[in-house]
């Protein structure tokens, strides 16, 4: 039996059936998000019934739309809570934890939501899945495909680098270049999938939303059921910081925690619309030049995605939103390679770099529970290192060498 009802308009209230090619509200555009019967599965799950299982996404099967004999997995999700040590001792904080989702297949968080979305499309029996993606979306979609034997259509901006394309391509979906900025190329797969039957798995489509929530989940049952205090996420077009807060709200319905954290969005402040939309009290506005290293942030127009169901969940849950540069971040990237042995992309460190400029703004405090989400590995983005590394120390001989680790270690 499954308890997902339906997927529902936030803003209208309109409702769309699961198994539908509805992406987005077809009355205001706002997005999807799926409902469940909560009251029945407050009789169902207990925090006893997950114990038994693989910690992972499909641990919380019941809290998912899709049915059991679909699943198309590759083990995602069950990425550890790690204590922080030499960054908890240079700000001074109690309590500092990091989710590392660069633990999972393809080597970021979208793995939980290509989950989901994929047994999706296979459950319906849908004949393809797609998205519009630079990077991690695109390979981690490609590599649930391939395990489900469906086809895959990509579409990237002209003048991609390649080697933010390499993981995806080794895949062999079909990935179309167009020279269209990224906002246009997210329409466009949206009218491919209204005239042709291409099932979107995109930045926020409903069933991504459902993949991703469970980093709230793992992180509750990794404090003792406990919800943190502060979760710092990483923000583009707001798909993963929205399916976190969902996380976290279900398992306050149905009281497995007794508070909510305070949700803080990072943006780079070479794109950070969602940031300025907030300080302001304004509406989302497009940015107008992005410029940022950390390129899995950097949605100019989060308006098209999730940004304003951002807005919502900071405005009325007293959440924040920051901006940190591009230098702090890459500095941050450094730090948490030498001083926590963590290799991430740049916009995992965002999360991070961000400490600082709270703590000295009286946001966060040094005895609150924090969780900074690092979103992804750093083998996603080399070109970004490599003014931050040296070379190897090249020796004429044997003997050298042993000289040298005599000096280095007396």
């Amino acid at each position: 039996m499954g308890y997902a009802l339906s997927m529902k308009c936030e803003v209208c209230g309109r409702e769309f059936p699961l198994d539908g090619y509805a992406f987005r509200c077809l009355e205001c555009n706002e997005p999807l998000t799926v409902i469940y019967d909560y009251e029945s599965l407050k009789n169902v799950v207990s925090k006893e019934s997950f114990k038994s299982r693989v910690f992972g996404v499909w641990r919380y099967r019941e809290l998912l739309p899709v049915r059991g004999d679909r699943i198309v997995t590759l083990f995602e999700g069950g990425t550890p809570l790690l204590r922080s040590e030499r960054i908890s001792r240079l700000f001074g904080f109690r309590n500092l934890f990091f989710k590392d989702e660069s633990r999972n297949p393809t080597g970021s968080f979208k793995d939980r939501g290509s989950t989901v979305g994929v047994s999706k499309a296979l459950e319906i029996g849908a004949k393809a899945v797609g998205c519009a993606s630079t990077g991690n979306m695109a390979s981690s979609l490609s590599a649930y495909a391939t395990k489900a034997g469906l086809k895959c259509f990509i579409l990237i901006p002209y003048g991609t680098p390649m080697e933010k394309v390499l993981q995806t391509l080794y895949y062999d979906p079909k990935v179309f270049s167009l020279d269209l900025p990224y906002p246009e190329l997210y329409k466009l797969s949206f009218e491919a999938s209204l005239n042709y039957g291409l099932y979107l798995v995109h930045s926020d489509s409903p069933m991504r939303v459902e993949g991703q929530k469970t980093v709230a989940y793992e992180i509750c049952e990794q404090l003792g059921w406990k919800a943190p205090d502060i979760v710092i996420v990483p923000t583009s077009s707001g798909g993963n910081f929205s399916a976190i807060w969902k996380g976290f709200m279900e398992f306050y319905e149905l009281g497995f925690i007794d508070k909510l954290p305070r949700m803080i969005c990072v943006q780079s402040s070479g794109c950070a619309p969602i940031v300025e939309a907030f300080k302001s009290g304004g509406d989302l506005k497009p940015w107008g030049d992005a410029k940022t290293v950390a390129h899995s942030i950097s949605n100019p127009n989060p308006s098209l995605a999730s940004g304003n169901r951002v807005l919502r969940i900071l405005r009325n849950f007293k959440g924040i939103a920051e901006s940190v540069s591009d230098d702090i971040i890459l500095n941050f990237q450094k730090i948490l390679a030498i001083s926590e042995g963590l290799f991430v992309e740049p916009a995992s460190a965002a999360s991070v770099a961000v400490l600082r400029k709270l703590m000295d703004y009286g946001d966060i405090d040094k005895d609150e529970t924090i969780v900074c989400i690092l979103t992804g590995s750093g083998m996603k983005d080399l070109s970004a290192i490599k003014s931050y590394v040296g070379f190897p120390f090249k020796i004429e001989s044997r003997d050298e060498f042993l000289e040298e680790v005599k000096r280095l270690l007396q």
